[in-house]
């Protein structure tokens, strides 16, 4: 690849990806959309399940970070049938995990969801939509890793493709099911998680359909699915294990700060939740630039490139951090206008708003941090992005969170003012850690 054409290379990725991310953030924000028609207790019962199901498949989807930058790193390698049996294996492992972790959570939704919050009609809300979403999990780390397998061998257009389908559907599915609409019966919140649980089931189908049939650029051969290879499992793992801690971190951490939250009353709650509806979009383009970098990087070191896997992680910060913060004035300038398309409640939207406007002060950090970290994984060193998220969350987020919740018992937008302190300090070691330049020399082992 040319130094002239790595811009090139960075959209040709990162566009499909970008519309991918979106397209997945709809499967959330149409269902507060949606349900924000209702009442803050359904907005708070929705929001818990959704974030209870996605954490955990986020945590155990990680495993499609080591697999991605194994198989970018063979791809690069030119060594296709390695990534093609690397990607088998990390799948199947995958498959066994969704179905354990599907049935566990729909046995313990209810104890779950009663373990944060004493509102009975929450409580009765939320245990009805974790139920249900959790079955969809099942469908859904399959999903997550599958695509990771894609992106590792350069195509970012099947996801997208999966996206769109599945969450299509899940739109439709939603306005017929919660409101009855289209000739289906009305069902409120449950009618929401059964449309979301299967759009993932959906999304799942055609993205598997692709990787086993392989006409995406690599093929998962049913045989190397079901015979399971334990070196191969083990280096996986391993190197999907920093970054399964990472979001094991990030998303416990959110977990933890949403059950602190949730203290401060249900209005509160529901405000924060339609901001945090609002705000994840604006992650998307930095998301999509991170899988760029993450796929480019492995790569370009696979062919032992290490200028254009420089120059691709250096661009892509660069992009995503003009794409996000043009939506960071956004939120600054219009928060009302924006979170009044997620509720008609007057009090909670005031609250979202402010939210939304002290949130536009992290959009170049995140932009930074979450870019810097896919280059970093992309290169194999996914125990750095996990140090700095430990260090970050325990020593900033969490602390001011909870002395803001429960010690000086401030206005929610102080909550908000610290999450925007810690990605800005998870920024700063980011950069750090890639400016020391151990990344250019990690090594990917594989064994069979």
């Amino acid at each position: 690849m040319k130094m002239n054409n790595v811009t090139k290379q960075i959209f040709l990725l990162a566009w499909p990806a970008i519309l991918e991310m979106m397209m997945h953030t709809l499967v959330w924000t149409a269902d507060t959309a949606m349900v924000g028609r209702l009442t803050p207790a359904a907005i708070t019962g929705v929001n818990l399940g959704a974030n209870i199901m996605f954490a955990v498949g986020h945590i155990f989807g990680a495993l499609g970070i080591g697999a991605t930058a194994m198989v970018a790193r063979y791809i690069g390698a030119k060594e296709k049938e390695k990534a093609e049996f690397i990607g088998a294996q990390a799948l199947s492992i995958g498959m066994v995990m969704s179905v354990v972790l599907g049935i566990l959570g729909i046995l313990f939704a209810k104890p779950i969801i009663t373990s944060i919050v004493d509102d009975p009609e929450v409580i009765v809300l939320g245990t009805d939509y974790l139920r249900i979403v959790m079955g969809g999990l099942i469908f859904y780390i399959p999903l997550v890793i599958g695509n990771a397998i894609l992106r590792g061998a350069g195509n970012t257009v099947i996801p997208l493709i999966s996206a769109i389908l599945a969450n299509t559907f899940n739109i439709i599915g939603d306005y017929g099911l919660i409101f009855g609409r289209l000739g289906l019966p009305e069902l409120g919140v449950r009618g929401a998680a059964i449309a979301t649980g299967s759009a993932q089931a959906l999304g799942a189908i055609v993205t598997l359909y692709y990787v086993i049939r392989g006409t995406a650029g690599i093929q998962v051969k049913i045989k190397d699915l079901i015979k399971w290879d334990f070196k191969t499992i083990r280096n996986v793992v391993g190197l999907s294990t920093p970054a399964g801690l990472e979001m094991l971190m990030n998303e416990g951490s959110r977990l933890l700060s949403s059950f602190w939250i949730a203290q401060l009353g249900t209005v509160a709650f529901a405000g924060h939740s339609l901001a945090i509806a609002a705000e994840s979009i604006s992650f998307m383009p930095g998301y999509g630039i991170a899988i760029a970098a993450t796929t480019l990087v492995g790569q370009n070191l696979g062919d032992n490139n290490v200028v254009d896997a420089d120059e691709s992680a250096k661009k892509s910060v660069l992009y995503a951090s003009i794409l996000m913060g043009l939506v960071g004035v956004a939120f600054f300038l219009i928060p009302y206008p924006i979170m009044r398309l997620f509720s008609t409640d007057h009090e909670t939207v005031a609250l979202a708003a402010v939210c939304l406007r002290v949130g536009a002060l992290e959009q170049i950090p995140i932009a930074i941090a979450i870019v810097v970290s896919g280059a970093l994984k992309g290169a194999g060193d996914t125990k750095g992005p996990f140090k700095i998220a430990l260090i970050t969350n325990l020593t900033v987020r969490l602390p001011l969170i909870y002395f803001i919740v429960f010690v000086w018992r401030l206005h929610i937008g102080y909550v908000w003012a610290a999450t925007a302190l810690q990605f800005m300090v998870e920024a700063l070691l980011m950069v750090v850690r890639y400016k020391k330049g151990q990344w250019k020399s990690t090594e990917i082992q594989w064994e069979q």
